[in-house]
């Protein structure tokens, strides 16, 4: 419990119903490519994340991960604080690129 342990993500992405197309690219650089339907999204996941860490971390071994100090190489995986990011595995939401977030928050004890 005192490890940073592995945990689970979602690739989250929104598509237009009907045509497919994803409806989170083409926002602005500095926002990581998001567009503001999806930055709004974004705060909406980050406005309710106390409710879906209860959902998503069943366990007392679950809040300890999210807790847990860095490792012996500096890194940590699982999130600090309900904040989003580029390519950050620390913040509760990284943006690997504009056509989704990863939703960081469960652990491999959920059962989605």
């Amino acid at each position: 419990a005192s490890l940073t342990g592995s945990g689970c993500h979602a690739h989250v992405s929104l598509h237009e119903p009907g045509t497919g197309k994803n409806l989170c690219q083409g926002g602005a650089p500095e926002m990581h490519g998001l567009s503001p339907l999806a930055l709004s999204f974004t705060a909406g996941l980050l406005a309710h994340a106390p409710a879906l860490t209860a959902l998503t971390n069943p366990t007392v071994n679950s809040y300890k991960r999210l807790g847990a100090r860095m490792t012996s190489s500096g890194a940590t995986w699982s999130p600090t604080a309900a904040t989003w990011a580029g390519n950050n595995r620390t913040a509760l939401i990284r943006v690997p690129d504009e056509h989704r977030m990863e939703l960081r928050l469960a652990d491999m004890s959920a059962n989605p």
